[in-house]
Formats: structure tokens, C-alpha cells, sequence
């Protein structure tokens, strides 16, 4: 590397352009070395990672600002008005919109107690094993020591104020107010946990009716959940907005729950009143579980069979095979099959024409019986067994096409006995 072609600074250095080195994160040509992570890095990464790197700072420096402190009064006065503003409005204050900062504090502290034992309320076991694990080690959690799981979800905590990060001795914590804690505490009861087992049941349905269903009025949802569960006593809108909000799974649309996978909600809602004549698919209580946990589709009995099969005829590891059969299911939701499938084997790169053929064959069976939005569930095969059926039971004319595929009249054919209604 020649002295004049490098320009140092405190995190990069460029390199001659006659020198190979490829990026650490995605593999392409580098053309900086990143001093701070001791990585070589391509145009593009190198700009995401200046700008983490100017938004780490950014948080740093707001952070440094806030007190370490376990009084919910203290916490909020150190936050900005937009900051306090978002907080009461998550937790469902009203009347806030017009208010200065000195005015919203004083509203939020008021209420704080009242709005966090309602949300405790909608919670189901998984966020509440969260909270009661800060009360377990004395309402604080260092960062470094979470991992990112519940770091992403502890977002949801910060955005509604059960939680409040904050920096003390250069160690970035989250800290929960001690109001908070003793709300936590006065839950740990049998009637309580009893609650959150039955809302986590009814969260967790509605999770898999979202990826069954992909699109649902939300009177509908109500009706659908009723077949499953008791519901007539809970708050079942503010239980399943609160659960779009922490799984982020889906979201409200007007007088809809949309997944979060449809951009075009608009388009699918057309399709799906397209065919306003057919009744959602039922689906088992079971199988809607299941539905809501991760890796579903390969857990289906679709799913189960494409693996055994793709597996036995093609070597490829499980994780592979089952984000293929993710990426299918997702696809195949506004694509023909044929298209989902050709791109699905364009991604793979299948050159040898008689294994493409093979692989298309056993994707496009895999697909077909996938459940579509679009038909309120029910798969491609469904769909075709249904005006099969149609047909069969169908009053058939002497002189209409013969239901069996021949091609004749019917009268020349089935019918040559006269009668005209085929038996099923």
C-alpha cells in the first residue's frame, strides 16, 4: 500500500484501489478498513455503519442526560415533552395534546399508577416473566447482560414507561420506576397468573388466525376467537391491539388487523371480496397454536412432507430448506404459483433442467396446499376440491358436457341412461 494513496482518520482508511479485500459483513469489494471494529468494509457498509455509529453517539449523549433514579417523578422530568408526550399517550392518557411539559408531568404522574395496572391487565405470560425478572434483581438490568431478544422487546417497555434507560459509570441500564415494581410484586398471585395464562391462550390463537387468515375484520376476529375461547368478559380489542404493538406481527387498518407481511392491504381486501361468498376455513385450536410459534410452516403436515421429500432427493441443511418453505409460504400469497415457484428456483440457482423439473414439482404440490389470504384460508387444492364438488352435484342437462371429461355430451355418455343428475 503506497504512503500517499492513504488517507487516515480516526476510523477508516482507504486503501490502494489496486489492492483486493472484501468486506467483512456482506462479501463485497471493501474499500475502507474500519480501525474501531477491525473490519474491511464496502461502500454501502461502511455508510450504515457511520450512521450507527453517529446514532450510537446521538444516544450517548441523550442518555447522559437522564438520572438514575427509581422515582417515576424524577425519571420523567428528565425526559423531553415529546419523550413524556409518547409515554402517556401509549398508556392511554387523554386530554394531553395541548399540554406544556410542567402540565403533562403532572398529569402522567397522577395517572401513571392507575394506566400502568390497566396495561398489567392486557399482558399475558411472556412479558410478564420480563418485568418480574427487573423486580427479581431490584428493578435494574445492565444492557450488556440482556440478550437480544429481549432487547428488542424491551422497546415495548420503554415506549409505554415501564422501563427507563439511563448511563451510570459509563454502563448503560434499564430501570424500573419503583411504582412499578410494587404493581409487579401485588400481581404474583394465583388469580393473576391465571389471567395471564388465559390471555396468552387467546394472544396466541390470534397470532396464528393472523398468519391463517392474513387479513380480518376486526368483528370478524371477535366471532372466529369465540369458537376457541370464553371472551364475553374481556377487553378482547385492547387485549389484541396491545399484542400488534409488543409481537408486531400485524396492525390495525381502519376497522381491520392486518399482517404486517401485506403492504397492499387495499388489493388483498378487493381479492378477498372477490370470493365474499366463501366462509373462513376452520381451523383447530391446535393447529392455530402452533401457527403462532416460530418455524409453523415447516411444523404443518404440508410442511413435514415437502421436507422429507425435498431433503431425501437434494442435499441442503434444515435451516435452509425451511426458510425456502417460509419464503414460498409468504409468496405464493400474492403470486401464482408457478411464478412463486420459478423464483424460488431462480434464487436456489438449479441449472440441470431435469432436477429444476423435479424441484418444481415437489414446490408447486407444497404450495398448493398452503392456505391463501385471499380464500379466507383455504389452500389452492381446497379451492379446486370445492368445484369439483360443485360440479358433481350439479343438475347436469342431456346436452351439456359430460362432468366425467370425456368431452362428449352428456347424454351420449353417463347420462345414456336417462337419467339426468350424475350421482356424486
Amino acid at each position: 500500500m503506497k504512503e500517499q494513496d492513504k488517507e487516515l482518520t480516526s476510523k477508516v482508511i482507504e486503501f490502494d484501489k489496486k489492492e483486493t479485500h472484501q468486506c467483512g459483513i456482506c462479501g463485497e469489494d471493501a474499500i475502507c478498513f474500519n480501525t474501531d471494529n477491525n473490519i474491511w468494509l464496502c461502500e454501502k457498509c461502511n455508510d450504515i455503519q457511520d450512521g450507527m455509529d453517529k446514532f450510537a453517539e446521538k444516544m450517548e449523549k441523550k442518555l447522559s442526560k437522564r438520572v438514575y433514579s427509581f422515582d417515576i417523578n424524577e425519571l420523567l422530568n428528565c425526559l423531553s415533552k415529546d419523550e413524556i408526550y409518547n409515554i402517556a399517550r401509549n398508556l392511554g392518557a387523554n386530554k394531553i395534546s395541548n399540554l406544556a411539559k410542567g402540565k403533562l408531568i403532572e398529569k402522567l404522574n397522577s395517572e401513571y399508577k392507575a394506566l400502568i395496572e390497566q396495561r398489567l391487565y392486557l399482558f399475558e405470560e411472556e412479558r410478564y416473566k420480563i418485568l418480574k425478572s427487573y423486580v427479581d434483581n431490584e428493578g435494574i438490568k445492565n444492557f450488556d447482560d440482556i440478550d437480544e431478544e429481549e432487547a428488542n422487546k424491551s422497546a415495548y417497555f420503554i415506549q409505554q414507561g415501564f422501563l427507563f434507560p439511563t448511563v451510570k459509570d459509563e454502563e448503560s441500564l434499564f430501570l424500573m420506576p419503583k411504582l412499578v415494581q410494587d404493581l409487579v410484586k401485588e400481581k404474583n398471585n394465583i388469580e393473576y397468573r391465571r389471567l395471564l395464562k388465559n390471555n396468552g391462550e387467546i394472544i396466541n390463537i390470534y397470532r396464528g388466525m393472523n398468519q391463517a387468515y392474513g387479513i380480518l375484520e376486526i368483528e370478524a376476529s371477535k366471532k372466529i376467537l369465540a369458537r376457541y375461547q370464553n371472551i364475553e368478559k374481556l377487553q378482547l380489542e385492547d387485549l389484541l391491539r396491545e399484542a400488534a404493538y409488543y409481537y408486531n406481527e400485524y396492525r390495525e387498518e381502519g376497522k381491520l388487523f392486518v399482517n404486517n407481511q401485506i403492504e397492499d392491504y387495499e388489493g388483498f381486501v378487493d381479492e378477498i371480496n372477490a370470493n365474499k361468498d366463501l366462509e373462513y376455513v376452520h381451523i383447530s385450536k391446535e393447529e392455530l397454536l402452533n401457527m403462532s410459534e416460530e418455524n409453523w410452516v415447516y411444523n404443518t403436515k404440508a410442511g413435514k412432507s415437502f421436507y422429507k421429500e425435498f431433503t431425501s432427493m437434494f442435499s441442503v441443511d434444515k435451516d435452509m430448506t425451511i426458510a425456502m418453505m417460509e419464503d414460498l409460504a409468504l409468496d405464493i400469497q400474492d403470486n401464482e404459483p408457478k411464478k412463486a415457484v420459478d423464483q424460488m428456483l431462480e434464487l436456489i440457482n438449479i441449472e440441470n433442467e431435469q432436477v429444476r423439473f423435479v424441484a418444481a414439482g415437489m414446490m408447486t404440490k407444497f404450495v398448493n396446499k398452503l392456505g391463501l389470504w385471499k380464500y379466507k384460508g383455504a389452500s389452492i387444492n381446497d379451492m379446486k376440491a370445492s368445484e369439483i364438488s360443485s360440479k358433481q352435484n350439479k343438475p347436469i342437462g342431456r346436452n351439456d358436457l359430460c362432468i366425467c371429461g370425456s368431452g362428449k355430451k352428456y347424454k351420449k355418455c353417463c347420462g345414456r341412461n336417462g337419467n339426468v343428475i350424475p350421482m356424486a
